[in-house]
């Protein structure tokens, strides 16, 4: 059996973080979007982003940016 990613991908995985490793895993998604290669991977890290903010504003009441995929 291989080892499971690091990184979290399901509700209840993002539900246990702390409020600075959800800020660390949205910095990290939020890099990938400014700076990523293709339009597929920035788009897949824009999902993430978007995600990830939503999970915050639900359990830390911290308001999600209204952001739309390739604008400023």
């Amino acid at each position: 059996m291989g080892k499971r990613s690091p990184v979290p991908t399901t509700d209840k995985e993002i539900e246990a973080l702390s409020l600075e490793q959800l800020n660390a895993q949205i910095a990290k998604a939020l890099r990938g979007y400014e700076n990523g290669g293709t339009s597929q991977g920035r788009k897949a890290f824009f999902k993430r982003l978007v995600w990830l903010e939503e999970h915050r504003e639900a359990a830390h009441g911290i308001i999600a940016k209204q952001r739309r995929f390739g604008a400023p």
